[in-house]
């Protein structure tokens, strides 16, 4: 079964809309990732959603998320104000989910109890806004050092705990999945797989950072072909998300052939290997 890609907007986030439109149509992806975290463009600079999406609906290119609400396992009325915001806005564009990330700075000082609670506690509060848009959240583990949910698992247990499977999936990153020595995957609760690769080699897993999130090439550290590859053999069907953050990706003047080149790799190796 064909591999069904999509393009997060940290590929390009310096390309005004339609000019991002036209990289993902030209890369030949089926779906884009909207951010709602990239100072003047759609969302931060306030572009209505029907603007994006008639926009997207032109070019033949569906919504596989927006991305992101960060800390939301950190509620507070701040919060609730911008989760609503952030998931009528999806709905509005006719995104199937928003990306939920949870807090992941050093200094948060929270004990694991605390930890487990604020999570739960975090998906409680977010699950009726959810309901009444008809929009998923994607529980998105952060494999960082300071990350308050670095694992599937963690996702997994607190989504159980408050029976909320009717309004959650899973985002499942691969390189937060290799960063934290991940080795549970759950396909059956996986709404969104985000993929990139690692090229360089100084650093442990550990101490990468999302700067150093490329395209994906034969040097890859993460696994991303075998990771697919074991993803989609479990059955899942959803969307594969190419997310860099690199900027040497994001101002590279071929950076359509490249994606080209890249996206036919992946999807080469994976079908060797199916």
């Amino acid at each position: 079964m064909p591999i069904r890609f999509a393009l997060n907007r940290t590929c390009a986030p310096q390309l005004a809309l339609p000019e991002f439109i036209t990289l993902a149509a030209a890369a030949g992806v089926q779906a884009v990732e909207i951010r709602n975290d990239i100072e003047g463009r759609e969302f931060a600079d306030g572009t209505p959603a029907a603007e994006v999406r008639a926009q997207l609906e032109a070019a033949g290119l569906a919504v596989a998320s927006v991305n992101a609400l960060q800390r939301f396992n950190d509620w507070s009325p701040e919060r609730a104000t911008e989760a609503e915001a952030i998931i009528a806005y999806a709905a509005a564009l006719g995104a199937p989910g928003v990306v939920l990330c949870p807090r992941h700075d050093e200094g948060h000082g929270w004990t694991q109890a605390e930890a487990e609670h604020n999570l739960r506690d975090g998906l409680r509060q977010l699950r009726p806004i959810l309901l009444h848009y008809g929009v998923t959240g994607y529980v998105e583990p952060l494999g960082m050092r300071g990350s308050t949910m670095k694992r599937q698992d963690m996702a997994v247990a607190a989504v159980t705990d408050i029976d909320g499977w009717d309004a959650y999936q899973l985002c499942y990153d691969t390189f937060q999945f290799y960063r934290c020595g991940d080795d549970r995957l759950f396909p059956e609760r996986i709404g969104l797989a985000h993929m990139s690769g690692i090229s360089r080699t100084d650093l442990l897993p550990g101490d990468l950072t999302e700067p150093d999130r490329g395209l994906i090439w034969p040097d890859d550290r993460v696994g991303n072909v075998a990771q697919l590859a074991a993803l989609i053999a479990a059955g899942y069907r959803g969307y594969v998300s190419m997310e860099p953050f690199d900027p040497k990706v994001q101002t590279d003047p071929d950076l359509l052939a490249r994606l080209h080149a890249s996206l036919a790799f992946v999807t080469a190796l994976i079908g060797a290997q199916a």
